[in-house]
């Protein structure tokens, strides 16, 4: 008798039983959050504490219950009992994207205290993680008493320019000399066809809807990576082909590669625009078909401004 062979069936059991218990408590704690929020979004404030309560008992790290603990206290009026509530997201949360709410509820809170020092103090920290939570600082009744500080407008318009993070980072802004409306000729003077180039999502995209003479058409995404501080080129036309390519912004020209991706197969692409004044950009392409050991010229051409 393989003693092996009995004991894998029981092993697969307790494992079914164990990833069993584990999904029913996730939905179960599912549940109960979906409870606790309907209780909050019903501003039965004595109800959501008491629920919110008893599951950060149950799961401590949970800082999403916390946080909603913290404004089910504030619905109260318990303001320094928030704050202490914040103290688990508020360790969890540093350094991501969620770390800004935490701070402004942390504000709020202070202003809520009527600690006007402190609430400006949080609302700077807020501010210092460059997130969109200050765009609606103005209008915020929790804040209506630090309005009559010079402070507050000062805050209210820096939250509104954070927001638009892409349009006020330099980086960010590099490739708009390729914005606008454009006729493309090519190295004699023939037209090769029409760029429209636009910005997008607050200036976090730059839009290219090309249509060439001869009848196609295509579009790209450009955007800039501020982790790898390159610009990325997400292009598709309708043969099928799609470019994708990362690249470098110096002095005015910007160097993509990549690769073309088509129905017949793959190359290797190296594109290029130069800034050539307020009115023209030169775009350039070249394309290998032998990893890179040789390189073919494939485009040439002059975006001319319509005037």
């Amino acid at each position: 008798m393989n003693i092996l062979k009995m004991q894998i069936p029981l092993l697969l059991l307790i494992l079914s039983i164990c990833v069993s218990t584990s999904v029913a408590q996730t939905q179960q704690m599912a549940t109960r959050m979906a409870a606790a929020n309907a209780l909050l979004q019903s501003q039965k404030w004595d109800e959501a504490v008491k629920a919110y309560e008893a599951i950060t008992v149950d799961e401590p790290n949970n800082g999403l219950a916390w946080f909603q603990l913290a404004w089910a206290r504030h619905g109260l009026g318990q303001y320094q009992a928030a704050l202490d509530a914040l103290q688990k997201p508020l360790q969890l949360s540093k350094g991501t994207p969620r770390e800004a709410a935490v701070l402004y509820a942390s504000a709020t809170m202070y202003a809520g205290m009527k600690d006007m020092e402190k609430a400006f103090e949080w609302l700077n920290k807020t501010l210092a993680t460059r997130a969109s939570q200050l765009q609606g600082l103005k209008n915020d009744p929790n804040f209506v008493g630090l309005r009559g500080d010079r402070r507050f407008k000062e805050l209210s318009e820096a939250g509104a320019k954070a927001a638009k993070v892409c349009m006020n980072i330099p980086e960010y802004r590099g490739f708009d000399f390729w914005v606008g409306d454009w006729n493309v000729v090519g190295q004699a003077g023939q037209q090769l066809g029409t760029n429209k180039v636009v910005v997008l999502a607050d200036g976090c995209i730059v839009e290219e809807n090309w249509e060439s003479a001869g009848g196609g058409v295509g579009k790209s995404f450009n955007f800039y990576n501020p982790t790898t501080k390159k610009w990325h080129q997400s292009y598709m036309d309708n043969t099928g082909g799609n470019w994708m390519m990362d690249g470098e912004l110096r002095d005015g020209v910007l160097r993509y590669e990549g690769t073309i991706y088509s129905p017949t197969g793959k190359v290797l692409v190296h594109m290029t625009f130069y800034n050539m004044g307020p009115d023209k950009v030169r775009q350039t392409a070249e394309t290998s078909t032998d990893d890179g050991k040789t390189w073919t010229s494939v485009w040439d051409g002059m975006y001319v401004r319509k005037k």
